[in-house]
């Protein structure tokens, strides 16, 4: 999550999806507030990280297509 919060410093914004053994309620408000398209505890099933990647690919494709128009 400090990664995910310096690369919005530096005005970075990848998709991100955390995944954690060790999450709690706070952490995972922390997490979407800054970005992450999902936070996943662990263990998961695979259909939700798929999900997860998939939704991270069509939002990352709609901001680029955005940021292109406008610029």
């Amino acid at each position: 999550m400090v990664l995910q919060e310096r690369l919005a410093e530096e005005s970075i914004h990848p998709p991100v999806i955390i995944i954690t053994g060790h999450g709690d309620v706070p952490m995972a408000v922390r997490a979407v507030k800054s970005g992450a398209v999902d936070f996943i505890e662990k263990p998961f099933n695979d259909q939700l990280l798929l999900d997860a990647v998939h939704r991270a690919i069509e939002q990352d494709a709609e901001q680029r297509g955005r940021a292109s128009r406008l610029a």
